[in-house]
């Protein structure tokens, strides 16, 4: 059939077959135009997907379980923990018992609230001046001028450094005797706002300031009263960004030049101590050499005695010796004759000793 079909149309004319194709475009376009519009008139349904409900998360806070009123303090009785949605708890609130327990209450708080960090623990400027006064410090006042005051540049809310100048009668000493202070108030002004000229301009520095108010822990406080009786305080400037928050211990001392010149010390004398008995000096005695008499012939001969070198007994050769002098013999005479003259004997008259008759 397809193949009769095929050589029909080859029996066509050209004619024919223009006029063929044309009425095939014509049914082809009504065909598509009619299903067109009938898929635009049909309704689409969309069915939406099932998502989960998402799970609340719940937030336990602390909440009042009856009126508190202010600079009460917070036991443990006046409250109760309570789960809310986590989008309803309020900024600041407070989740644990421990953390308000025994807490001074600044405000009113109606039961039911949630206790918040707000509420409980309000800014210290509310307070007043003691508000600026930290936990751990204690404020103490001095006078200080025009000069000490760092010609009243320095406002409340600086911090500085308090030095200690004393004065002698031809010196002056200066230390640091505090560091890193805060400076609470100048002239009983703790807002530190600038003073106001009369046409409205801020003054450069507080004008006459007479007193500065600082806050020093206890044992700071002891330190700077009793400063101030032994010398002037002045007061130092620290910068906004200090290079160092604390230095080293200085000193420094300058002598008047009318100062009296000290006298030269005249150096000691060291007299030595005389003993209570004593000693002589032991005298070197020299040996007497023994003389001998040596008689020649006629004549008497006085000579010093040789000296006689023995080696030590308990030397060797070559080892130190012993000088022994000579003694002289038993044999000579102690006493001295008489002096001989130096004629011969043979011409000498022979004296002969007297008879005993």
């Amino acid at each position: 059939m397809f193949q009769r079909m095929i050589n029909k149309l080859n029996d066509l004319r050209p004619k024919q077959l223009l006029m063929l194709a044309v009425v095939a475009a014509g049914l082809m376009f009504v065909t598509i135009f009619t299903g067109m519009r009938m898929m635009s008139n049909k309704e689409v349904v969309i069915v939406p997907e099932e998502k989960p409900q998402p799970v609340v998360e719940m937030t336990p806070v602390v909440v009042a379980k009856l009126n508190i009123h202010p600079r009460t303090i917070i036991q443990e009785n006046m409250l109760q923990m309570k789960e809310l949605p986590a989008e309803l708890v309020p900024e600041g609130a407070i989740k644990n018992f421990k953390d308000v327990k025994g807490v001074q209450v600044k405000v009113s708080i109606f039961a039911g609230d949630v206790l918040t960090i707000q509420k409980v623990f309000s800014e210290s400027s509310d307070e007043g001046f003691v508000g600026s006064i930290p936990a751990d410090c204690r404020a103490v006042s001095i006078s200080v001028n025009d000069l000490t005051s760092v010609a009243g540049f320095a406002r409340p809310g600086d911090r500085v450094d308090l030095l200690l100048v004393e004065k002698g009668n031809y010196s002056a000493t200066t230390n640091i005797l505090l560091q890193n202070v805060p400076l609470l108030s100048i002239n009983q002004n703790s807002t530190g706002s600038p003073a106001v000229g009369e046409n409205g301009v801020p003054k450069a520095a507080i004008s006459n300031p007479s007193i500065a108010t600082f806050a020093l822990p206890p044992e700071d406080v002891l330190k700077l009263i009793s400063a101030t009786r032994l010398g002037e305080i002045y007061m130092m400037l620290r910068p906004a960004n200090p290079q160092h928050t604390y230095v080293g211990a200085m000193e420094y001392t300058i002598e008047s030049i009318n100062a009296p010149k000290p006298e030269p010390k005249s150096e000691p004398v060291t007299i030595p101590a005389i003993p209570a008995n004593p000693v002589p000096a032991q005298v070197p005695v020299t040996p007497t050499t023994p003389k001998i008499e040596i008689i020649q012939g006629d004549k008497i001969i006085r000579d010093d005695a040789p000296v006689i070198t023995q080696p030590s007994p308990n030397t060797g050769a070559g080892g130190p010796t012993n000088v022994l002098p000579i003694i002289p013999s038993r044999t000579v005479p102690t006493f001295f004759p008489p002096p001989v003259s130096e004629t011969p004997l043979a011409s000498s008259p022979i004296v002969e000793p007297p008879s005993d008759n």
